[in-house]
């Protein structure tokens, strides 16, 4: 049987982005009317200019049903799925957590990749 032969992996364009999303210390040791009135209004106007970056969101994942508290050894407690124009424009989504001194609250790591060659053409 002759194996598959192929080069390396082409990095595509747009990239394939998967964000791990994470709530650290920092949030489970806010108040609620903080994480309304503060933390929550901060991060959805974050992940709402994403949308004006040239990034198109493909898909969540949201681990909650059968978990509660710290991420634990998974690392995260959500993923966002991206189609992302370029390098910086992900290291600019990054960075917005920073800037707005979300990172106190949450912690965010993007993993670069390409679609799945025997799933997606």
């Amino acid at each position: 049987m002759a194996g598959i032969k192929h080069g390396a992996p082409q990095v595509p364009t747009p990239l394939r982005v998967m964000m791990y999303f994470e709530s650290t210390s920092g949030w489970f040791n806010t108040t609620g009317d903080e994480k309304t009135h503060e933390v929550l209004p901060a991060l959805n106007e974050v992940i709402a200019s994403w949308k004006e970056n040239g990034s198109e969101l493909l898909g969540t994942f949201d681990r909650d049903i059968l978990t509660a508290g710290a991420a634990g050894s998974a690392g995260y407690h959500a993923c966002f799925l991206y189609n992302i124009p370029d390098l910086q424009t992900v290291a600019d989504m990054t960075h917005s957590f920073r800037a707005t001194g979300l990172d106190k609250y949450f912690r965010l790591e993007a993993v670069i990749g390409r679609p799945f060659f025997l799933l997606e053409n």
